[in-house]
């Protein structure tokens, strides 16, 4: 693979320690022309913050001070800050986190309570911590409640004395002034870019990204991945530096230096998916130091797979026969024994395509050998779940209602159980293995009713990629939906859910995005089941009457008659 642009890192494996302590998802400290310069977009609304006014009432001092904050990365929080007391001042970290509500429904509530408190009631849309992980909110689901204490001051005016951190912000202005950065971290056998989805200010967003990765993955994903930064690194620079020639640079200090030449290469490789797909901004370079001093890095070129796309499909079953769209039709499967005698359903094919198999009703795994010989039974159960099959070879399914354990077969029928503890007791309606090997999306229901989510889970692997068991704390997406069935990768950040949401009683096609706002496609009555290569223009459903559609500009446009289970390799 030829590389389009190149990033040079300039480190030294020092050890010198030096302690830094801060927000990793918001640092915006420093002068202006020492970080990022992001112009800013067309079309982007700037909200405006105005100095309190005197004589002002403890509700229009909380009112004002909601709409400061909610400006405050324009001007580093000072409108806001003139709101408080000195202490309150001191003592408040606006870059704790975002509380967001949904604008176009209604705004916060502010109302004085009896005992002279100002109770702020706020409509939840999301929530965003202070690594910049953002948390969809169910529907439903209850307002956040603040509490602000005020004083008056020496000149006799209110102002916050008591308040929490973080700041108050309307969705849509979020979206203005926060963008989704994907900070990569490496699959344990250093062969794939793994996402790990963060939101980060506009106005310092290399900053804050660089920051991120030197500190780590977020905690779901942390067994299933690797990095090449050393435990401890940090920034040494108030801010990554943009230069008008696009070249982003700054220094890394580590108290145990920079490691072996493997992993300042692989450090290499993840600055470099991150820094060149900033999103609002360019970069075509950047030069990094430690402690101020230069290293050259190997002249060995690290490459990770990033988002691998399926070659060919979607696959389907027609008759009894599987088959693949080709060319806009049809086309049953050369070296694939006809399905006599079998209930074929939900199909599966890795990634190189060299492994296939197929559900016959629920109770069997059958695989399909590359020779045309005879299905041959891998598996046998009560009520299998649909197979995924991983880039390591691994067929993924198990019974529907979890004991806490999935099921992962190879061909050769080698057999393993992977722990998924927070599963026990879960009916698994989909699963879908993510191409990088590391992500698992489950959909599964609970005992209760409406008692559905969408999950991905981290893969724990031993060294030869067997996987064993699941993260314990699977990342929740899609809160919005009210139901759900199916799940498909659309890409390394997104998945397509068939599913249910807002008052909507059909199923439709919704994309989720790992840490981030659901959306619902345009409504084709009667979907059955969904399929996703990469990207939305890969988006396949079939419905009630056996017809196939992809997503073509906005609209579903129907390819074939007479199929049924899409899928893609992988």
């Amino acid at each position: 693979m030829t590389r389009r642009r190149r990033v040079t890192l300039v480190l030294v494996a020092a050890a010198a320690a030096l302690s830094l302590v801060g927000c990793v998802a918001i640092p915006i400290d420093g002068p202006i022309q020492e970080g990022d310069v992001v112009p800013a977009e067309p079309g982007s609304a700037f909200p405006q913050a105005s100095d309190p006014l005197p004589g002002a009432s403890p509700v229009e001092i909380v009112n004002g001070f909601l709409t400061a904050g909610a400006a405050g990365l324009y001007d580093d929080f000072a409108v806001a800050r003139k709101y408080l007391t000195g202490s309150a001042s001191s003592g408040w970290d606006p870059r704790a986190g975002v509380i967001l509500y949904p604008l176009q429904e209604r705004q916060p509530r502010v109302e004085e309570r009896t005992d002279g408190t100002i109770l702020v009631s706020i409509p939840l849309a999301a929530t965003v911590d202070a690594a910049g992980v953002y948390t969809e909110a169910e529907p439903g689901a209850a307002p956040r409640e603040l509490v602000f204490e005020l004083m008056r001051d020496s000149t006799d005016q209110w102002r916050v004395s008591q308040l929490d951190d973080g700041v108050v912000m309307a969705a849509s202005s979020f979206t203005n002034q926060y963008r989704r950065t994907a900070v990569y971290f490496a699959s344990p056998d250093r062969t794939q870019l793994v996402p790990d989805p963060r939101w980060f200010p506009t106005a310092k967003i290399a900053t804050s990204a660089v920051s991120a990765l030197l500190d780590g993955p977020s905690a779901w994903l942390r067994d299933a991945v690797v990095t090449g930064a050393p435990e401890g690194a940090r920034l040494s620079t108030p801010a990554v530096s943009v230069s008008a020639e696009r070249v982003a640079s700054f220094d890394i200090s580590s108290p145990a230096g920079l490691g072996v030449a493997a992993d300042r290469n692989l450090l290499q490789a993840q600055l470099e998916a991150m820094l060149l797909r900033l999103p609002g901004t360019v970069i075509d370079d950047v030069v990094v130091t430690a402690d101020g001093l230069p290293w050259e890095p190997t002249a060995a070129t690290w490459v990770l797979d990033r988002d691998v796309a399926p070659a060919s499909g979607p696959y389907v079953l027609q008759g009894e026969q599987l088959a693949v769209l080709d060319g806009g039709e049809v086309v049953p499967l050369e070296g694939v024994a006809v399905l006599n005698g079998l209930d074929a359903r939900d199909p599966a094919i890795s990634l190189d395509e060299q492994i296939r198999v197929v559900l016959d009703g629920t109770r069997r795994l059958m695989l399909l050998p590359p020779d045309g010989a005879a299905p041959v039974p891998l598996l046998t159960g009560s009520q299998l779940m649909a197979p995924s099959i991983d880039r390591y070879g691994w067929i993924w399914t198990g019974e529907q209602l979890s004991s806490g354990t999935l099921t992962a077969v190879r061909a050769d029928s080698e057999l393993v159980e992977v722990a998924a503890q927070w599963l026990e007791g879960r009916t698994v309606r989909s699963l879908r293995v993510a191409r990088d090997g590391a992500r698992v999306a489950i959909v599964s229901a609970g005992p209760s009713e409406g008692d559905v989510t969408v999950d991905v889970a981290a893969v724990v692997r031993d060294e030869d990629g067997t996987p064993r068991l699941l993260g314990e704390t699977p990342l929740v997406i899609g809160a919005a939906l009210v139901d759900a069935t199916e799940v498909a990768w659309v890409d390394e950040v997104t998945v397509a859910v068939l599913g249910r949401s807002g008052a909507q009683n059909v199923q439709m096609v919704h994309l989720v995005t790992l840490g981030g706002p659901t959306s619902a496609l345009p409504l084709k009555d009667g979907a059955t089941a969904i399929a996703a290569g990469r990207g939305d223009r890969s988006l396949y459903l079939v419905d009630a009457e056996g017809a196939l559609f992809s997503l073509q500009s906005g609209s579903w446009v129907r390819e074939a008659l007479g199929v049924r289970s899409p899928v893609f390799p992988g």
